[in-house]
């Protein structure tokens, strides 16, 4: 990652509408189907995909929120923030749930440049999706301790949130704690979900520790040649800055 300031966490939110038809081999493939096929797709990065899979999900079952909601977060993940916005909209009308459409607005008006809208959305629903983008907020106004006893909260709530783990280690690197950082990055990347993006902050955090070596170690698990010798590169110099 470019900063270590933490991101936004992005969750899926699906439905589960039953309406179905079938493919040319005759297994069923209802609306929930699609949605599960398409959250899949967003997670590893073809937003397209997601976009074409929600789209015929919502034609199988108009009815049903989570195609809307869906297709707000694949509009979010490309900064289409009008598109996003009428999707919150359709999803309403559908009678989504009050939490998730706040969730996702919220994060509209974030990434809008409004962070004091986006922080009345979160705080309107104590969930873990809220309560996680406010600790980012908070996090990226350098208000760290703050920040950190909400990610806390998370973590109480829902034991595998993966980002809260994630979050709690990049604040604690901002703050220089860097055992503490590796113990919740650590924990990040033993979730099943962990992929390069939790690695490479765990590897951040060894590398800024002093521990290159280790650092090196686990950026080897996705980068070789010169991209890995660029990345060890990095943290030296990021250590040479430090003494």
């Amino acid at each position: 990652m470019g900063s270590l300031i933490p991101l936004l966490v992005v969750l899926l939110i699906s439905g589960c509408a039953e309406k179905s038809g079938s493919d040319r081999s005759g297994r069923v493939i209802n609306s929930s189907s699609l949605m599960r096929v398409a959250s899949k797709a967003r997670r590893t990065g073809n937003t397209e995909a997601a976009i074409s899979l929600y789209t015929k999900a919502i034609e199988k079952d108009r009815s049903d929120p989570g195609g809307y909601l869906g297709l707000a977060e694949c509009y979010v993940d490309k900064n289409v923030l009008d598109a996003a916005s009428e999707y919150v909209i359709k999803a309403e009308k559908a009678n989504c749930s009050p939490q998730a459409a706040s969730y996702i607005r919220g994060k509209i008006f974030l990434l809008g440049g409004d962070s004091s809208a986006a922080e009345k959305e979160f705080l309107k629903h104590e969930t873990p999706d809220s309560l996680n983008a406010l600790g980012a907020i908070c996090d990226s106004r350098e208000e760290h301790a703050k920040a950190q006893s909400l990610y806390r909260r998370v973590i109480a709530m829902s034991p595998d949130y993966i980002d809260a783990y994630n979050n709690m280690g990049i604040s604690m690197m901002l703050c220089k704690h860097y055992e503490k950082a590796i113990f919740y990055l650590k924990s990040a990347c033993a979730l099943p979900e962990a992929d390069v993006t939790y690695r490479s902050n765990l590897a951040l955090a060894y590398g800024l520790s002093g521990e290159v070596a280790k650092a090196k170690e686990i950026y080897a698990q996705d980068f070789e040649g010169q991209e890995l010798e660029s990345r060890v590169a990095y943290i030296e110099d990021l250590l040479t800055t430090k003494r």
